[in-house]
């Protein structure tokens, strides 16, 4: 009597499932920081239209503002970050946008600009 098998075995199936299982684990954190990286171009360029708009302005009034809604042609445009006009005076600025990127009600990224157009990432 000989017994035709054909299928997987228990341990075979185990297998398979620990390496699909490993490749799902490598591949969520690029995912994760794929999306973050979007984020942050939005952002930066977001912060460039704010500056462009705070030069805007000094032309016109002769110094910058702390008043987002009197800068000409911005708008925000991304919902995770919150973006804030620290200080402004006759001849610096700086400007912030703190993001909440999980959701979770805390900021995990920072990013300012300044009057001369330095970007930086301070979270």
């Amino acid at each position: 009597m000989t017994l035709d098998r054909k299928g997987f075995t228990l341990l075979e199936l185990l297998i398979g499932t620990v390496i699909v299982c490993i490749i799902v684990l490598i591949a969520l954190p690029m995912y994760a920081m794929r999306g973050k990286k979007t984020e942050q171009v939005k952002v930066r360029t977001q912060l460039e239209c704010i500056r462009e708009a705070e030069e805007v302005h000094r032309s016109q009034y002769g110094s910058y503002t702390t008043d987002a809604s009197q800068l000409v042609n911005w708008k925000q445009k991304t919902k995770k970050y919150h973006f804030r006009i620290r200080y402004a005076s006759s001849t610096r600025f700086l400007a912030e946008a703190n993001g909440d990127l999980n959701n979770d009600g805390i900021c995990d990224d920072t990013w300012t600009i300044d009057e001369n157009g330095v970007l930086a990432n301070v979270k």
